[in-house]
């Protein structure tokens, strides 16, 4: 009888950890990459992660979602901090209206890569799932 009730109470207590566990866990954390270059034909950006990584390539699919960038970060007279603004106006857009504006996002990727701007990354093998503009 006892071992019955201290193997229940062991299972009980992993039960609880592992749902804890997976309660706490939430979305992975976006990584911030230096922006090199944006393909609008291929639609691959190649970014580079924070050090000593290499450099990295994702596919900014239809299904990526766009992240706001938080403007508080940005400090003046940052060049990238028009572009997050523009970006964060298409973003609300798309959710007011119900719309994705690849274009207008293809066209911002090119831009914040010509001027090495940062943005927040998760990616699951190479395939963008979340983008957001970051400050430096």
């Amino acid at each position: 009888m006892k071992i019955r009730m201290l193997l229940w109470s062991g299972l009980s207590a992993s039960v609880v950890m592992l749902a804890g566990g997976a309660a706490l866990s939430g979305p992975p954390t976006p990584i911030d990459n230096r922006l090199l270059d944006y393909d609008q034909a291929t639609r691959q950006l190649h970014g580079l992660p924070p050090s000593p990584a290499n450099p990295a390539i994702y596919l900014h699919e239809p299904s990526t979602k766009h992240l706001l960038a938080d403007l508080t970060k940005f400090a003046p007279p940052d060049p990238c901090y028009p572009l997050a603004e523009a970006w964060n106006l298409t973003v609300q857009y798309d959710q007011r209206y119900g719309v994705t504006s690849t274009f207008v996002f293809d066209t911002l990727l090119t831009i914040m890569s010509d001027f090495s701007c940062h943005a927040g990354v998760t990616s699951t093998g190479g395939t963008l799932n979340t983008i957001g503009p970051t400050s430096n």
